[in-house]
Parts: C-alpha cells; sequence; structure tokens
C-alpha cells in the first residue's frame, strides 16, 4: 500500500509537468504546496509501514524466544502438550473395568466419585494414587488407577 501511494504521487508530478502546469499562478501555488504535502505525506506513511513491518518481525521473534524459554524454565515436553484437550485441562485415558473399554475424561470429571463408561454404561469408582510412575498400579477392590 505505502508504494503505491509514493508511485501515485509521483504520477499525480508527472501530469503536473507534462501538463505544463504554472506553479507561479495564485492557483497554482496552492496546487504546488498540496503536491509537496502530498508526497511528503507518501514517503511519511512508507517509512511508518516499513518500522511496523520491523515491529512485527520482531515481535514475532520474542514469541518464538519466550515460548523456547517457557518450555526450558518449566520443563515442557510435547508429550504433555498431548494430554490436554481443547481448552488446556488436563485428560486422563481410564479403563472400564466391565467392559475393557479405554476412554478419556477431563480432570473434572476424574475428580468425580463415580465414572460412567461411555460403551457399556457401567458406573465405576476410581481411586487417586501418588505411586511411582515407573511402577504398575495395580486396582484396588475393582477401583481403576489413573495411568
Amino acid at each position: 500500500m505505502a508504494m503505491d501511494l509514493n508511485a501515485k504521487a509521483a504520477y499525480i508530478r508527472g501530469l503536473m509537468t507534462g501538463m505544463e502546469f504554472d506553479p507561479e499562478s495564485k492557483n497554482g501555488k496552492i496546487i504546488a504546496a498540496m503536491m509537496d504535502l502530498l508526497e511528503e505525506m507518501a514517503a511519511t506513511v512508507t517509512e511508518h509501514d516499513d518500522a511496523l513491518d520491523q515491529v512485527y518481525e520482531d515481535v514475532d521473534n520474542l514469541d518464538e524466544d519466550l515460548t523456547d524459554l517457557i518450555n526450558i524454565v518449566f520443563d515442557v515436553d510435547d508429550e504433555e502438550d498431548e494430554d490436554e484437550d481443547e481448552d488446556g485441562d488436563a485428560t486422563y485415558e481410564v479403563t472400564c473395568p466391565n467392559c475393557g473399554a479405554v476412554s478419556t475424561v477431563g480432570e473434572d470429571e476424574l475428580l468425580n466419585n463415580e465414572l460412567v463408561c461411555p460403551n457399556c454404561g457401567a458406573a465405576f469408582g476410581i481411586e487417586l494414587t501418588d505411586e511411582d510412575e515407573d511402577a504398575p498400579a495395580k486396582p484396588d477392590n475393582g477401583e481403576i488407577p489413573i495411568e
């Protein structure tokens, strides 16, 4: 857009020159001053447009750097991102003790005392444990631990 303004101003200046325009007449002085103003404004808009493009590029670079820094500071892995739903809430896979179907539930659903299997409709409870991630979790009284 900014380059178009400069080109248009140059075109009008060329028209004025080709018309044998008299810049010394009363009307000519006003039109010549307006033409000078138009060229100056077009040049200023071009400078601002270029500066704005540079700002956008700098902001994008800062955003990428900040994302990298956050990932380093909080030790974020790509795998952790996969365990979140669209809202950014954590999701968990739960296996139904009745039919063995694996379903994904959100953290809010998980905190309820009882879950209902979407496959067979069986209601079952789960027990939240703080066991080591390396050790396999064992069911306790028919309740399925979170994996």
